[in-house]
């Protein structure tokens, strides 16, 4: 860090990220604490940093309740991404931490959450993704609408 301050082009670009990422992603405060999955676009899966449900202005504008703000960062720049309201029975909870899942976005998936057992939590979370939909293997039939 101290190396860092001391590059005069880094240094700038060094505090902001550093200071948003305070921020966003401070343990207190309303700052993200959970990461969750949901499909987005249709047909994936996008890993979102889960924060706050909508306040009552906005959530009586909504369909329905129990909707939760999510923020689907981009890869390899954090900073950068989509925030939307979605309900919350579409997201499926991960039990990995912001850091863990930052470390997996900023890496476009290189470095899996906890190396040991990274290939059964993924199935395990496949899984779960697959049951929400319906079940069944994913597959689309022919001549059938996807679910």
């Amino acid at each position: 860090e101290n190396l860092l301050n001391r590059m005069p082009i880094v240094r700038p670009i060094y505090k902001t990220i550093k200071q948003i990422f305070e921020t966003i992603f401070s343990k207190s405060g309303s700052g993200f604490r959970k990461v969750g999955m949901v499909e987005f676009p249709t047909g994936m899966w996008s890993l979102v940093f889960l924060s706050q449900p909508p306040s009552p202005n906005l959530a009586k504008r909504l369909p329905e309740p129990e909707f939760i703000g999510a923020f689907m960062p981009c890869t390899p720049n954090p900073t950068t991404g989509f925030f939307f309201y979605v309900r919350r029975k579409d997201v499926i909870d991960l039990d990995i931490s912001v850091e863990q899942a930052m470390t997996l976005i900023m890496s476009a998936g290189a470095a899996q959450p906890s190396a040991e057992n990274a290939q059964k939590k993924m199935a395990e979370i496949a899984e779960t993704a697959r049951l929400s939909r319906g079940g069944g293997t994913g597959a689309i039939t022919p001549g059938k609408p996807p679910e």
